[in-house]
């Protein structure tokens, strides 16, 4: 048995000999803060790591998350339905009401976007990888990210009891939340199992999983939630702190700084997309599908502080947005040089505008996201200062670097 307090030497001789076959924006490091123990050799493991597949989303001392393909839906499937556990969450004697699902009806709760990562802000799921047994072990997703409310729903199954006990889950639910509070910009996270699954309820408790004091339907009324699944069901959120973020001086590096402005906070479409590099060149863009008045009026689209204070601001510039996307690649390319790219934002809202504007999960190749939260006032500060228009994409993205920059 070996312990590993976060990285140690043979994880980290592992991490390296995965990464050396893999683009470094394909793996993200979660370290974690608890010791944990791994049934396996050190030598055995970096054999392990070697043998993972290329897609690596999340990489932790025991298991690695990687993204989930059309492919696995049937097998992950077969896990929730058809497995040893299955009588742990769903149908009879213990859930009649709640019955096993159908192919089919899975299907349609786990629409094709879980799996091809088309809607990534509407829920993607991820493969459970356990490097000791160096196979599948379950199966981990996310819904609809609420950038407005800060958070997310998980769920998360094992594929059969002979996995259990062995930490699988609770890391694979850690890794989870990291990654998306670091690639996503989500930091409050959410289950509701029933209160009938006491094993769960354990477990999601060890992973840091908390009942809050408010009425659960209050809960549900506040965050706009979905009505749940289970009628006994517990609301258990975890909240995970903003890591404190500084930017070093891009030696060897490109920082690129981006906004965005959109419709409305619920529900919302990309107007625009602004962003400013570190050596001062620019760029900006204005979405002609979002603006296209034809069939709905943009004033109903669009809430009323942005059609007063953000569309009059626009410039009349607007374009396709695979026009404007690919013109976003061309100029980031040249702007690094083959560097690496960090692109950062103070908000989730602008990764959400990234994917939504390059219409895929994925950002360019080289590319990173970087959360750096600046308090709003400081940035009305920073727009009044340079005089610049506030509420503008590409002026909110150079009043972002200055005040990066500067320490405002």
């Amino acid at each position: 048995m070996t312990t590993l307090t976060g990285p140690g030497t043979a994880h980290l001789m592992a991490r390296d000999a995965l990464t050396s076959l893999l683009d470094l924006d394909e793996v993200t490091w979660v370290g974690l803060s608890a010791p944990v123990e791994v049934d396996f050799q050190p030598g055995e493991h970096v054999a392990v790591a070697v043998a993972l597949p290329a897609a690596v989303t999340a990489l932790g001392t025991r298991v690695a998350l990687r993204a989930a393909r059309p492919a696995d839906a049937a097998q992950v499937w077969r896990w929730l339905a058809q497995s040893d556990l299955t009588p742990r969450r769903l149908g009879a004697p213990h859930f009649p009401d709640h019955p096993i699902p159908s192919f089919a009806a899975f299907s349609n709760d786990y629409a094709p976007h879980y799996f091809d990562g088309s809607l990534p802000y509407e829920g993607r799921g991820f493969i459970i990888h356990s490097l000791a047994l160096q196979r599948d072990v379950g199966f981990v997703s996310h819904e609809r990210l609420d950038v407005l409310n800060d958070v997310t729903c998980l769920d998360l199954w094992l594929a059969d009891s002979s996995v259990c006990g062995q930490g699988f889950g609770s890391e694979a639910i850690d890794l989870l939340c990291r990654w998306l509070q670091a690639q996503r910009g989500v930091n409050r996270f959410l289950l509701r199992p029933s209160r009938r699954n006491v094993r769960a309820l354990r477990a999601l408790r060890r992973a840091g999983f908390r009942e809050t004091d408010l009425p659960p339907t209050q809960l549900i009324d506040k965050l706009s939630l979905s009505r749940g699944e289970y009628p006994d069901e517990v609301l258990l959120f975890r909240f995970v702190p903003l890591p404190s973020q500084r930017v070093q001086p891009p030696v060897g590096h490109c920082h690129v700084y981006v906004d965005s402005e959109f419709s409305r906070l619920t529900q919302p479409q990309l107007l625009s997309f602004g962003a400013v590099a570190d050596d001062g060149s620019e760029f900006y863009g204005e979405i002609a599908e979002t603006l296209d008045e034809s069939s709905v009026p943009l004033a109903d689209r669009c809430s009323e502080f942005v059609c007063d204070v953000v569309l009059p601001l626009f410039e009349q510039c607007a374009q396709p947005r695979a026009a404007l996307a690919d013109r976003f690649v061309s100029w980031l390319a040249s702007r690094a040089r083959g560097r690496p790219v960090t692109l950062i934002s103070d908000s989730g809202f602008d990764r959400w505008a990234l994917s939504d504007l390059l219409g895929t999960e994925a950002l360019p190749a080289g590319a990173q996201w970087l959360r750096v939260p600046v308090a709003y006032e400081t940035l009305d500060q920073v727009a009044g200062s340079l005089g610049l228009r506030r509420h503008h994409a590409l002026d909110d993205a150079i009043g972002l670097r200055h005040a990066v920059i500067h320490g405002d």
